[in-house]
């Protein structure tokens, strides 16, 4: 894809947007109009505003090189966090890559929920099953960090790429109170918490099918599918999970939004029960809190 030489005389701030907004708008890229300034401001290393206020700036064709590259990688409907190599999240930078999950909104309420959960309890030992990217450990970690509650958190994962991932984000932000470990499950794991939580894979394999592109093509499936039906994860948790609790624990997790009656069968043949469901923006089932029985 090249930017089309006779479109304009120069190649200003408005007229690489106006043009990528339409390219965009014909490959049937969601929001078209915010994926050109994402990428303009990323390669500018400016504030989206300040697009508007530079709009006639001309430029040089070292940054056009590179915007060229970005819009023709994106019109493939490669995931524009992937190729930007971050993300925004509960108002927090983080860097994400083809081996973890790109963050969605729907888990600030997950995070919404473990920060109100913590407030109200004594919380000292956290376990975290799956943690991708890092972004829900750090980001309650982040909002406690100067409110003088104080916790650790053990935060684990299958996979060396994703943890990668998550040190590099932990790093960023200067998160001290997470200790990452490799671990399918509980298996690499000691010790008993009070407070368990996970945003495992919980799509079916039928599902999957039926997915945006950009998904099902570029996010790792090991990070997507929960099994022939999606429950799986919940069910190998929820069945090793008394040893690693107190009397007084709970757990967390974000599930699919027709997936709550599903979870309480589990949930009751693995000793536990369902305490509460919460809804998404869209009105739809998405944490659960459960306790043992």
């Amino acid at each position: 894809m090249n930017l089309p030489d006779n479109m304009y005389k120069v190649w200003t701030i408005k007229s690489i947007l106006d043009w990528t907004s339409n390219h965009f708008a014909k490959k049937n890229i969601s929001s078209p109009r915010l994926n050109a300034e994402l990428i303009l401001s990323n390669v500018l290393k400016c504030p989206r505003i300040d697009l508007y206020l530079k709009y006639n700036q001309i430029l040089q064709e070292n940054k056009l090189s590179k915007i060229r590259e970005l819009i023709k990688k994106r019109a493939t409907h490669y995931p524009l966090q992937y190729l930007l190599g971050e993300t925004e999240f509960y108002g927090h930078r983080f860097f994400v890559d083809e081996n973890v999950l790109i963050p969605r909104p729907e888990t600030e309420i997950l995070v919404d929920k473990l920060i109100e959960y913590i407030k109200n309890n004594k919380v000292a030992n956290i376990l975290e099953i799956g943690t991708g990217t890092g972004i829900i450990s750090i980001t309650i970690s982040l909002y406690f960090r100067d409110k003088g509650t104080n916790f650790q958190i053990t935060a684990t994962d299958i996979s060396d790429d994703a943890l990668q991932n998550a040190k590099k984000n932990i790093i960023y932000h200067n998160i001290t109170n997470i200790n990452l470990v490799r671990s399918n499950l509980f298996d690499s794991v000691k010790g008993k918490y009070d407070l368990i939580f996970s945003n495992p894979p919980y799509i079916s394999e039928q599902d999957l099918r039926i997915l945006d592109k950009e998904i099902t093509e570029f996010e790792p499936h090991i990070a997507l599918i929960g099994g022939i039906v999606g429950t799986e994860y919940y069910q190998n948790i929820l069945l090793s999970a008394s040893q690693y609790i107190n009397g007084h624990s709970k757990i967390f997790f974000e599930i699919g939004s027709e997936q709550s009656k599903a979870l309480k069968h589990i949930a009751k043949n693995a000793g536990f029960r369902i305490i509460d469901i919460f809804k998404d923006y869209n009105s739809k089932d998405r944490v659960a809190l459960l306790e043992k029985i």
